[in-house]
């Protein structure tokens, strides 16, 4: 974040939920250049699930996977903004 609270830089990776590690560009894109607020929150977790691509198996479906990895970067994000927040 920068002296205003603008998000100038940010990475999404993502593990098990594709054959192979993905960066979400796009899922970057939706923070920088705001204040990481709820809405560019959703707008980065929409890019999460639009990008994953995972397997159906006995662990876990394709829905729940998708679902779960963008509750997940939501949670991680937020605390990653406190973090930015207070340092």
């Amino acid at each position: 974040l920068d002296s205003n609270g603008i998000c100038v830089a940010a990475r999404v990776g993502l593990g098990a939920v594709a054959a192979t590690v993905l960066l979400v560009t796009e899922a970057a894109d939706a923070l920088i250049g705001s204040s990481v607020d709820e809405g560019a929150i959703d707008n980065m977790t929409s890019a999460i699930r639009s990008a994953c691509r995972p397997i159906d198996d006995k662990r876990g479906t394709i829905a729940y996977r998708t679902q779960v990895s963008g509750v997940l970067a939501g949670r991680t994000c937020r605390i990653a903004l406190q973090r930015a927040e207070q340092s």
